[in-house]
């Protein structure tokens, strides 16, 4: 704690939660987290241990701020801290270090995670983008950062938005599958988990080659009987139909059929 002084965090949210509790689990007691709901702030500061505030007066007596705010709050939130002499980074994937510009020290802290409230994440391994504006506090920030995970990497403003953009694919859109393949299983009275070895040994295929050699199924072998098959079934469901079609019509043209492949 001596070596990075205080440390204050700004928010209330899933991401904010997280970095409290794994700083404490590292060792690191926040120095405050700050709550912008008045009615809100005792609530927070019980629940993670650490001293919660509504006015910026023991922020700013802080030494390194972390702004985990929405992604339209954050110029807001920056605006309170124009004169503040220690380092303040935000936790955004796509908005840019220079958000910050107005703050002397700034730069950009994001891990590459999803992240809730109440479920406990192992950071060991979890990518943390870093970029500072100096080369000092890029040192400083790398340091505090890899006392968090392993896998520690500078990036640039537009590196952290591809990634970003990548995550969304890889993560949040095949969270949406997932959920429409639980849909469908329920109607038939089955359960998702069903389905959890398939998707894992999927992932595990994706990532030890490429995903292109680990993709299978129908599309990919050009069954356009089964392909039919399954339009049929979702004939009542417009929506998921319109999911299926664009995904297999994308798999049909973008993707080079091998027979080593296959």
């Amino acid at each position: 704690m001596l070596q990075f002084g205080k440390i204050a965090v700004i928010g209330a949210g899933n991401v904010a939660y997280t970095l409290c509790n794994v700083m404490k689990d590292k060792g690191i007691n926040p120095y405050c987290v700050f709550v912008r709901d008045k009615n809100k702030a005792a609530q927070v500061g019980e629940e993670l241990g650490v001293e919660a505030v509504s006015d910026y007066k023991k922020v700013l007596e802080s030494d390194f701020i972390i702004i985990s705010v929405n992604d339209d709050s954050i110029s807001d939130v920056a605006a309170q801290l124009i004169d503040y002499k220690g380092i303040v980074v935000h936790t955004s994937g796509t908005k840019p270090s220079t958000v910050l510009n107005k703050i002397a020290r700034f730069g950009v802290f994001y891990p590459l995670q999803t992240m809730s409230k109440n479920r406990k994440i192992r950071f060991d391994d979890v990518p943390l983008l870093i970029f500072a504006n100096t080369e000092d506090d890029l040192a400083t920030l790398k340091e505090f950062a890899e006392l968090f995970s392993n896998n520690v990497i500078v990036c640039d403003d537009e590196q952290r938005k591809a990634i970003h953009l990548s995550a969304v694919f890889v993560s949040n859109f095949t969270n949406v599958m997932l959920g429409i393949g639980d849909k469908l299983l329920k109607e038939k009275g089955l359960p998702l988990t069903i389905m959890k070895p398939l998707v894992m040994e999927m992932m595990e295929k994706s990532f030890e080659t490429l995903p292109q050699k680990a993709l299978t199924g129908p599309a990919r072998r050009g069954d356009f009987a089964t392909i039919g098959e399954h339009e049929k079934m979702l004939s009542y469901k417009p929506d998921e139909l319109a999911i299926y079609m664009i995904l297999t019509d994308y798999i049909t043209e973008k993707y080079n059929k091998t027979d080593e492949e296959l």
